[in-house]
């Protein structure tokens, strides 16, 4: 009797703290969670909204290898200048090679309709070595955002050697719907690489070029059979690259180095009606995504080489969920070395504290999209320059923000601080 009776009271007990542990966690997450949407841009904070560790697109992978995975869509769309060339060319070998240690190739495809091209009577007109690769995407993101029938005939296969269209954009786009819809149905997930993409945050054609990338998916192919999915299935993973001036530095590399100054470059920023503003602008990019409706993971490239890891693995690892040790290595291959691409460097004149002010007028622009940093779509892996960001943007006070027109007009007033030498 009495046994029965401090079993149940201890039991009773028990069940006391269980509820005042669960209770004080909520509130704990509440509290958390309120001072994040009452801070300063109704920004949460990094720790909260972002992954440091493992993001995987297919969790199911992880944590069950004999499962069949989930297909997703994953769209690497640069910004130009932070790493992509690196980033498509491993991509694209460890998803070619069905031994490779990584074991990315049963589950993900590199989609490309070369060989249909070729088949179609492209065989005179486009280089196969060239364009085996993953370069033959670069042409199907040329051709969502060309308009004019100049532009367009620098694509390849689009034009025969004497000028005469062979395809029209809807036609020429078919080829790669066809490619899309044939691996997806065949059971992998669709890599859809090329820095190109970044296009999607332009002002004018960028909502535009995001409409018909997201129309040529696999479920919204009228093509036989029908294709299940959906356009949560999409993952959009935009990188974010720090020092800013670095950045825009490494632009001046990719355009012009050899035909102008940086200083020079610089200075004439607004006379540029090409200027690839969307190329430097990362948040801003992130942000065109979540606006859709698609799920969007930010890289911190800064918080990536603090921990030693390289992008390429980054990805292969934390998104597309491949066999890796948690140094970002993959199992079997821990000497592997991923393959770094384009890389360019040449001196310049501006000093290192017009470099230093250049940051500073381009993280205070980014102030602008800290509110889309708490957004609930939103991952961010490696949190390290973001963070400092946050940082920053709470010390502006009630400071007002600026826009991309803004933002250039700064930079040419720093820029031209060398000029007049003062």
């Amino acid at each position: 009797m009495h046994h029965s009776k401090w079993t149940s009271l201890l039991f009773a007990l028990v069940v006391i703290l269980i509820v005042d542990n669960v209770h004080r966690a909520t509130m704990w997450e509440s509290e958390i969670l309120n001072k994040a949407t009452s801070m300063k841009y109704n920004c949460a904070p990094s720790n909260i909204v972002s992954m440091a560790a493992t993001y995987a697109v297919n969790q199911t992978a992880k944590s069950d290898p004999m499962a069949k995975p989930k297909q997703n869509v994953v769209l690497l769309v640069g910004p130009h200048k932070t790493g992509s060339t690196s980033i498509q060319a491993n991509l694209f070998n460890w998803l070619h090679n069905d031994s490779h240690p990584s074991k990315l190739a049963p589950s993900w495809a590199w989609p490309s309709p070369l060989e249909d091209m070729m088949d179609a009577g492209c065989k005179d007109i486009i280089d196969y070595d060239e364009m085996k690769k993953f370069a033959l995407i670069y042409q199907w993101t040329k051709a969502m955002r060309e308009d004019d029938d100049k532009e367009k005939r620098g694509i390849k296969c689009m034009f025969s050697p004497n000028g005469t269209q062979i395809y029209s954009v809807d036609q020429y786009l078919a080829f790669y719907e066809k490619e899309f819809h044939r691996q997806w149905v065949d059971g992998r997930g669709l890599v859809t690489a090329s820095e190109a993409l970044d296009m999607i945050g332009e002002s004018k054609k960028g909502s535009r070029v995001l409409k018909r990338v997201v129309a040529q998916l696999p479920w919204h192919s009228n093509t036989v059979p029908a294709a299940d999915g959906s356009d949560s299935d999409i993952t959009a993973v935009v990188a974010y690259r720090s020092p800013r001036s670095k950045h825009l530095e490494s632009l001046w590399h990719q355009c012009c180095m050899d035909k102008e100054s940086f200083e020079h470059y610089l200075i004439h920023l607004n006379d540029r009606s090409w200027f690839p503003t969307h190329s430097l602008d990362s948040l801003n990019l992130a942000n065109q995504f979540l606006k859709e409706g698609i799920k969007t993971l930010l890289i911190d490239l800064a918080g990536v080489l603090v921990e030693g890891y390289d992008v390429s693995n980054v990805i292969a690892c934390d998104v597309l969920g491949a066999a890796c040790t948690t140094e970002k290595r993959f199992m079997g291959a821990l000497d592997e070395k991923p393959i770094i691409a384009n890389a360019k460097n040449k001196n310049h004149t501006i000093t290192l504290e017009q470099m230093q002010q250049i940051d500073e007028v381009i993280e205070e622009y980014e102030c602008n999209f800290l509110t889309m940093l708490g957004h609930r779509s939103l991952t961010i892996l490696y949190p390290s320059a973001l963070d400092k960001l946050v940082e920053k943007c709470e010390g502006l006070g009630d400071r007002d923000l600026f826009g991309v027109e803004a933002l250039k007009g700064k930079i040419v007033k720093i820029a031209k601080k060398s000029a007049s030498g003062s």
